[in-house]
């Protein structure tokens, strides 16, 4: 049975380096993005890279056809070490209710997940469920409130704002004839800037700040907070880890959870 966790972490694994460093603190669990299933990592892991017990998987590529096929068989020899899996292609749902399994699972589905009715809805089929970032503080609460099981929050990190199967940054790269990185940043021209990551599989846009929502600490009916630590030092990541405060003056950035989710075009000379 799943028990409501305060201040329990899912760490969202980037730097193995870092997890062994971390591995002994009790209220911290890995989520590591594996090969083959997941995009906007350089450097995603292999089931043999995977040391740590009470591990969580991140399945976050929207699988065709094909990929379908390879995860149930990925799935079908998982170990009994991996204890929970974080996606958000509905398929992989289906494939896991089809095979025997004892994992955790927690669904993704990034932009979505704004509402309680449509989030109890799919708590009758999964464990948990990731809550939007896209939504107000006020619109956070009112969901755990009325949450029919303990929620997971993003709670600290740069977060996926669009991803795109295509290899946009080697595509952009043919046609300027540039050499611009697979791990990039993206200015607009408004000055804004944004991270990229580009694998095989696609490409992910991140904010080009990370999200702060350390005050979600605080809140009830929380089964995880989720940290992305991609781009950070691990010196970041450990002190946020380990903080007691918000850390709001040297994080500033809060996306849209403090205010309405009212977006106003502005004017300006092109």
């Amino acid at each position: 049975m799943l028990k409501n966790m305060t201040n329990n972490y899912l760490l969202l694994v980037t730097d193995k380096d870092l997890v062994s460093k971390l591995k002994d603190k009790s209220n911290i669990t890995f989520l590591f993005p594996v090969k083959d299933f997941s995009v906007g990592f350089s450097n995603p892991f292999s089931l043999e890279e995977i040391s740590v017990s009470h591990a969580f998987i991140f399945v976050n590529r929207i699988l065709d056809q094909e990929g379908i096929k390879k995860f149930r068989e990925f799935v079908s020899h998982l170990p009994d070490s991996i204890e929970g899996i974080v996606f958000d292609d509905i398929g992989v749902l289906q494939v896991l209710r089809e095979i025997s399994n004892h994992l955790t699972k927690i669904l993704f589905l990034n932009h979505f997940n704004c509402n309680y009715i449509s989030i109890n809805a799919y708590l009758e089929f999964v464990d948990s469920v990731v809550v939007s970032t896209d939504i107000t503080e006020a619109e956070v609460k009112e969901i755990l409130a009325k949450a029919s099981k303990p929620l997971v929050l993003y709670t600290f990190g740069y977060v996926n704002i669009m991803y795109s199967r295509r290899h946009l940054i080697t595509n952009y790269n043919e046609h300027f004839q540039k050499d611009e990185s697979l791990d990039s940043t993206l200015m607009n021209d408004l000055g804004q800037t944004f991270k990229m990551v580009e694998n095989e599989y696609g490409t992910v846009i991140y904010t080009g700040k990370p999200f702060n929502g350390l005050r979600y600490r605080e809140f009830k009916n929380v089964l995880y907070h989720l940290i992305c630590p991609i781009f950070l030092k691990e010196e970041e990541v450990i002190k946020v880890l380990n903080s007691t405060t918000h850390l709001e003056e040297e994080y500033p950035y809060a996306y849209l959870s403090k205010n309405e989710t009212i977006v106003r075009i502005k004017e300006r000379d092109v």
